[in-house]
């Protein structure tokens, strides 16, 4: 089976699974589950690329899940203040998903300075990921400019971003996934070379 084939079934299949998930708890922990996995995968095999940018995502993505469902975002915010709730909520998202576009562009040149490993380089995935995470930062940046729009100018009919950003975000989680488990199929269908290589 072709890279794009496997890609796009991985995809699929988990995009048809996260339009079934709306519980925001769940999902998130399906997602950190499914990233937990493939970088202890690429730890056990030894495939330093997969490790490297599963470990990537599954740091800052942890990071943003403890910060909101720890409360702290609620008790910076005031309730009352949906202009500066909004803003924190949003631009706080905003920025760790402009970071990790910016990791996963020099995804090689921080994995190297992080290991001495020969086996460090670029993917076919690495031209991937960073276009997820730049479609990511663009969904909260437009909710904050929504939310800045309907706060602050009362414009009290945009709410596009509002009522279907978890849906948007989901598209994020399923691309994401689908090409890190595309990465582990085609890992251990060569037998543990390169999956970079995989053509």
């Amino acid at each position: 089976m072709k890279l794009s084939h496997l890609i796009l079934l991985s995809i699929a299949s988990l995009a048809s699974l996260y339009i079934h998930i709306w519980d925001v708890s769940m999902a998130n922990t399906l997602y950190i589950t499914l990233l937990l996995l493939c970088t202890s995968y690429g730890a056990f095999k030894r495939e330093i690329n997969i490790t490297h940018i599963s470990g990537f995502i599954l740091t800052i993505t942890t990071a943003n899940y403890v910060i909101f469902e720890s409360g702290i975002i609620d008790i910076v915010t005031p309730a009352e203040s949906k202009l500066q709730q909004g803003t924190i909520v949003y631009g706080f998202q905003f920025l760790l998903c402009l970071l990790m576009f910016i990791i996963l562009i020099f995804r090689v040149q921080v994995s190297r300075l992080l290991s001495s490993s020969k086996r460090i380089e670029l993917t076919h995935f690495d031209g991937i990921f960073h276009w997820i995470f730049l479609y990511m930062s663009l969904v909260n940046l437009l909710g904050l400019l929504e939310n800045i729009a309907w706060s602050y100018f009362e414009m009290k009919s945009w709410t596009l971003i509002y009522d279907n950003f978890e849906g948007l975000i989901y598209i994020g989680y399923a691309l994401c996934c689908g090409a890190l488990l595309t990465m582990m199929i085609l890992s251990a269908r060569e037998g543990g070379t390169q999956a970079s290589r995989a053509s």
